[in-house]
């Protein structure tokens, strides 16, 4: 089937609104993400505050959904809605392929000194608890290597992309009840 001049630019339009509300989307949640993990100076969450908790949720799983909703609105079909989401993923899983990065390098193994583990031996010896000195080193042990951060990074991304497309793929076709007809083919009427 030979493609004619109004569906390139119709297919060209498509993929526009896609990437325009997919990269925006996104970068709204990498200001959230990174602006919580200032917040919290890229340590844990404090257990009395859930509203970076909730913050950080939000901007993980409502802006796929909103690219979703936004990119079928724009253009009346769902895999410009599921495109949108692609492009969110990608970006977020970034974002927080960077805050993993962040997070590791703020929080540095516990530095523990010989005698302060020989009193937590001797403590644990004395509730019946036997283990040796060198698990419990094990346990406080260095900090991961940059490639095994990478490798978590990299794995991040693409689970990340994958479910941003199911999460966007969901506020599409919620989007198309609420689209009008698609007008990607239609042509001025010639006499």
């Amino acid at each position: 089937m030979q493609h004619s001049y109004y569906q390139s630019a119709a297919i060209h339009r498509r993929s526009n609104i896609a990437l325009t509300s997919g990269l925006t989307l996104a970068m709204i949640a990498g200001l959230v993400i990174f602006g919580i993990g200032f917040w919290t100076d890229f340590h844990n969450f404090p257990s009395n505050n859930a509203i970076p908790a909730v913050a950080f949720l939000i901007a993980l799983f409502g802006t796929p959904f909103l690219a979703g909703l936004i990119g079928t609105l724009g253009s009346g079909r769902v895999d410009t809605g599921s495109g949108a989401g692609v492009w969110t993923g990608f970006i977020v899983g970034l974002f927080l392929g960077i805050y993993v990065y962040i997070f590791s390098l703020f929080n540095p193994p516990i530095i523990v000194s010989p005698q302060l583990l020989q009193q937590l031996h001797d403590q644990l010896a004395q509730r019946g608890i036997l283990i040796s000195i060198q698990s419990i080193q094990i346990n406080l042990g260095p900090q991961l290597p940059i490639t095994t951060i990478l490798i978590i990074d990299a794995l991040i991304m693409i689970i990340w992309i994958g479910i941003n497309t199911l999460i966007a793929t969901i506020g599409a076709l919620i989007g198309k009840i609420f689209s009008p007809r698609p007008r990607d083919y239609v042509r001025a009427r010639t006499r």
